[in-house]
C-alpha cells in the first residue's frame, strides 16, 4: 500500500510540475531550460509510474512487461536533465553529451531486451551523467554563475538517493524502512530546487521584459516628441521657401525640393527689384537634418536683407565672412546666384553643380561650369562671374547635387550626362512640366531606393 501511495504522489508531482514548466516555456520561449525540465519530468513521471507498478502487480509476465517499459523510458531522464543543466547554467552543449546520450540509448535498448541482466550497463552511463553534471556544476560554482549552487544541492540529494538504489540493486545493502525505490525522494528535492531556480529566472526575465516595455514606451514618447519637433521645423522651413510663381515679364519660373530627412539642407529663393531684375538663388548646406536646416535659415535671412542690386561676388564674400564668424566649424553653404535682366544672365557659383542652359534655336544643352569654394570654407575666395545672352524659348536649369549623384539599385549614379539627356527631353515645355519630369525621372532611376541627399530644382524659361 505504501508503494501505491508513493507511486501516486511522485507521479502526480512530476506531471504537475512538468505541465507548469511547459506553460512557463510557452509564455517565454527564450527560456529553453523550462522546456528541457518539463520533458525530463514527463519521462520521470512515466519511469516512476512503471517502476512502482512492477511491485504492485501479481503476475510475473506483467511485472516483466512493466520493467521493459520502465527501461525503455529510462535513458531519456538523464539526457534531458543534462540539456537542462547546460541551458540553465548557460553552457554550450559539449561533444561528450552526444557520446553519453548515444550510450544511454544503446544500453537502454539492451535493458529492454534483457531488463535484469543488462541493467548494469545503463548504470555505467548514469555514472557518466553524474560525472558530467559534477564537472558543469563545479565550473559554474567557481565562476559564481547564478542559481548554480541551488541546482547543485538538488542534484547532490538526487545522487545520494540514487546511490542508495544502486547499492541496493547490486546487493550491497538491504532496503531501509522498507523503501525499495529511493531515487523518487531525490527527484522530489531536485524538482523543488530546480523549480525555485527557474522561478527566479522567470521572475527576472519578466522584470527585464517589463523594464524593456517601459523603456520602449519612453522611447516612443521621446520619438513622438522629436518627430513633432522635426515636423514643426520642416513646416517652418517649407514656409520660408517660395512656390512656383506666375510669369514675370516673359519669365516662367518653378521651384521644387525633396528632402532626404524631415529637415532639408537645400535652399532656393528669388527676389525682384523695382527695375525688374530677377535674382534666383539655389544652395546646399553641408549634411542634413537640423544643423543643415539652421544654415538654410541663416542664408534665407541674409538673402532677404541683401540689396537686389548688390554685386553677386560682394554678396558671396559678405555671407562667407558671416558664416566664419559664427564658428560653425565644418558646416558650410554651397550657393549659386543668377541674375536675369534684359535677356541677359549673370551668375556665380560657390560650390554648386553647373547650370544647364537649353538653347531653343539649336535644340542643344550648354553646360556652364563655375568653380568656387562653399561659403564659409575659406577666409576669401576669388569667385568668378559669367554673363550669357538669353533668347525666347531658352530654359535654365539650376539644381543641387542630389540629382546627378542619385543612386539606383545597382549603386550607379545618375551622372551629368544622363541629367543633360533627361533635361533635353522636356526642356521645350513649361517650367512646371520640366520640374515634374525631372522628379519623375529621379523616381524611375531610384526604383524605390531611399534618397541619400536632398534634390532641388529651379527652372526658368524665357517666354
Amino acid at each position: 500500500m505504501i508503494d501505491l501511495y508513493q507511486q501516486i504522489f511522485f507521479t502526480t508531482l512530476a506531471l504537475a510540475f512538468g505541465v507548469l514548466h511547459y506553460f512557463l516555456y510557452l509564455y517565454n520561449r527564450r527560456l529553453k531550460s523550462n522546456l528541457y525540465f518539463s520533458l525530463f519530468l514527463l519521462f520521470y513521471a512515466l519511469n516512476i509510474f512503471f517502476d512502482f507498478q512492477t511491485s504492485l502487480v501479481t503476475q510475473p509476465e506483467h511485472e516483466l512487461l512493466f520493467i521493459r517499459i520502465h527501461r525503455a523510458f529510462l535513458p531519456f531522464n538523464p539526457i534531458f536533465i543534462l540539456l537542462f543543466i547546460y541551458s540553465a547554467l548557460d553552457v554550450k552543449v559539449p561533444k561528450q553529451f552526444w557520446i553519453i546520450s548515444l550510450g544511454l540509448i544503446i544500453t537502454g535498448t539492451l535493458a529492454v531486451y534483457k531488463p535484469i541482466d543488462n541493467f548494469v550497463f545503463i548504470q555505467v552511463f548514469f555514472v557518466a551523467v553524474f560525472i558530467e553534471a559534477a564537472r558543469v556544476f563545479t565550473t559554474a560554482i567557481y565562476k559564481k554563475k547564478e542559481n548554480a549552487l541551488i541546482i547543485t544541492v538538488g542534484f547532490f540529494l538526487l545522487f545520494i538517493f540514487s546511490l542508495y538504489d544502486m547499492l541496493m540493486d547490486l546487493g550491497f545493502i538491504n532496503p531501509i524502512y522498507n523503501i525499495h525505490n529511493g531515487y523518487p525522494f531525490g527527484f522530489f528535492f531536485l524538482i523543488i530546487s530546480v523549480s525555485i531556480s527557474l522561478a527566479r529566472d522567470f521572475s527576472k526575465m519578466n522584470q527585464k521584459v517589463l523594464d524593456q516595455e517601459v523603456r520602449q514606451r519612453l522611447l516612443e514618447v521621446e520619438d513622438a516628441r522629436k518627430s513633432k519637433e522635426l515636423e514643426e521645423a520642416r513646416q517652418i522651413q517649407l514656409s520660408m521657401l517660395p512656390a512656383c510663381i506666375p510669369e514675370i515679364k516673359g519669365l516662367d519660373i518653378c521651384f521644387d525640393m525633396r528632402t532626404a530627412t524631415e529637415v532639408g539642407g537645400d535652399y532656393y529663393d528669388y527676389s525682384i527689384t523695382d527695375d525688374g531684375c530677377l535674382t534666383l538663388a539655389i544652395g546646399d548646406a553641408t549634411g542634413h537634418g537640423m544643423k543643415a536646416g539652421l544654415m538654410v535659415s541663416i542664408i534665407k535671412s541674409l538673402f532677404i536683407t541683401h540689396p537686389g542690386d548688390q554685386d553677386i561676388i560682394d554678396f558671396f564674400q559678405a555671407v562667407s565672412r558671416t558664416i566664419r564668424q559664427m564658428n560653425f566649424h565644418n558646416l558650410f553653404m554651397s550657393l549659386m546666384l543668377v541674375k536675369i535682366k534684359d535677356s541677359r544672365l549673370i551668375a556665380s557659383s560657390a560650390g554648386m553643380p553647373p547650370i544647364l542652359l537649353y538653347k531653343d534655336k539649336s535644340k542643344s544643352i550648354q553646360e556652364i561650369k563655375m568653380k568656387g569654394m562653399p561659403l564659409g570654407a575659406v577666409e576669401s575666395f576669388p569667385y568668378k562671374k559669367i554673363e550669357i545672352p538669353l533668347e525666347k524659348g531658352d530654359s535654365i536649369l539650376l539644381m543641387s547635387d542630389g540629382f546627378p549623384e542619385l543612386f539606383n539599385d545597382r549603386n550607379e549614379t545618375l551622372d551629368d550626362t544622363r541629367v543633360k539627356e533627361i533635361f533635353k527631353e522636356v526642356a521645350h515645355k513649361s517650367s512646371n512640366q520640366i520640374v515634374h519630369h525631372l522628379f519623375q525621372a529621379s523616381d524611375e532611376w531610384r526604383k524605390g531606393r531611399a534618397l541619400h541627399d536632398d534634390i532641388t530644382f529651379v527652372v526658368c524659361k524665357m517666354n
